[in-house]
């Protein structure tokens, strides 16, 4: 069948793909230098961190064990040709609110080829001062438009490896601006909030677009978004993963915007174990209509997943971001082909009962959805999955009612 030819193809794209961005694949550093910096949140120590990558662009800039820098300003990695950021030590975002409002990302690589970002111990980290975000858009400003932590964009050949990253004011890491060639490994993070306010929008890694990115051994504790697909997103590689009070692995949103037409294709999830998760899997397309467009995904699979206390296996919404009577007098025009969701195991939550799956494909739209191998359970031993507008092949037996 062509879904496993394709599959086949991705296999060995994904293996080439990872081999070439194994992180020990570095070539030796042409020379080290550490900034003279660290000790007081007083002092803004991105500019000796700047000044070290301009004076060791091929080689390696050291953040030594046992030390603190403060980040109290953008971190851009221009002039870095091949360079190595080896975090051993700490890097400690400040929290100026008038500074970073606005600022799109805290540590930024663009139009760089071939940078990496590592701890040499597995003891280095990156912490985002997010707590102090969460609380002030609560308490003292909702239009504080909060930054990603980390932000690569237009660049290839970036390497992120061997690192504990926390506490993001949003998004952790954003893979966009049609980076290629990037590859994720051996990485924790952790985003919970220690007050009464959320830890909103703290997704942990967003690939898109961008295209040939690998992502593995990933242990991520957080409240949204545990690695998710966004438009553009093609050939990624999602795998040995583990999310814990997360919204999942997931394909969206897609088709926001009037007149949109966001697409994801050519990419898999695999080897996965959701702990408290939303969803365990799923797709976010919105409905149709003059405020919105047509989300198109075609091509990806998610495979061997477990799940413990996951809300939901396997969730695909058609209404993502709207009333349900807008959806109803304008149904989604998505287009989903080629997707398969394959050896679901585990248990649920039983938030949901005994329903164990949501599937609302597009109503004015396609959905080429199959599931094999579903065998995860509500705690009660029930397995209903709900339906709507699914084909007859779909795999499972469907009762009506599915929504979202």
């Amino acid at each position: 069948m062509v879904r496993t030819s394709y599959l086949g193809l991705f296999t060995y794209a994904a293996a080439a793909l990872a081999s070439e961005l194994h992180p020990h694949a570095v070539r030796a550093a042409a020379a080290t230098c550490t900034p003279t910096a660290g000790g007081s949140s007083n002092i803004d120590d991105t500019p000796a961190i700047v000044s070290a990558i301009n004076a060791c662009p091929s080689g390696t800039i050291v953040i030594p064990k046992g030390k603190t820098y403060y980040i109290g300003s953008q971190l851009q990695f221009t002039g870095c040709a091949g360079c190595t950021l080896q975090i051993d030590g700490t890097l400690q975002v400040t929290t100026n609110f008038t500074y970073w409002n606005g600022k799109g990302a805290i540590i930024m690589i663009k139009s760089i080829a071939d940078a990496t970002i590592l701890s040499s111990t597995g003891g280095g980290v990156v912490d985002g001062a997010g707590q102090a975000s969460w609380d002030y858009i609560v308490n003292n400003d909702t239009s504080y438009a909060r930054p990603y932590l980390f932000q690569i964009s237009g660049s290839t050949g970036v390497k992120m490896t061997n690192l504990t990253i926390r506490n993001a004011p949003s998004f952790h890491v954003v893979t966009n601006g049609n980076s290629k060639s990037i590859y994720y490994g051996n990485i924790t993070l952790h985003s919970v909030s220690t007050s009464a306010n959320v830890a909103h929008n703290t997704d942990g890694f967003d690939v898109g677009p961008a295209s040939y990115v690998t992502l593995e051994n990933l242990h991520v504790t957080n409240d949204d978004d545990c690695v998710v697909l966004k438009p553009g997103a093609s050939y990624i590689a999602a795998r040995d993963i583990t999310c814990i009070g997360s919204h999942g692995l997931s394909v969206g949103s897609l088709g926001s915007g009037s007149g949109k037409n966001d697409t994801v294709t050519n990419s898999i999830f695999e080897r996965a174990v959701m702990n408290g998760a939303t969803k365990a899997a799923g797709i976010k397309i919105y409905p149709g209509g003059p405020s919105h467009g047509t989300g198109t995904v075609v091509n990806v699979t998610w495979k061997d997943v477990v799940c413990q206390s996951c809300d939901y296996a396997i969730q695909i919404q058609q209404c993502y971001g709207d009333t349900t009577s807008y959806c109803t007098e304008y149904p989604s025009t998505g287009h989903i082909s080629g997707v398969l969701f394959q050896n679901f195991t585990g248990t649920t939550s039983g938030n949901y009962k005994n329903t164990i799956a949501n599937v609302d494909c597009p109503g004015n739209g396609t959905c080429g959805v199959q599931i094999s191998g579903l065998t995860a359970k509500s705690p009660s031993g029930g397995s209903t999955v709900l339906c709507a507008n699914t084909p007859s092949n779909l795999g499972v037996t469907c009762t009506s009612g599915a929504s979202g």
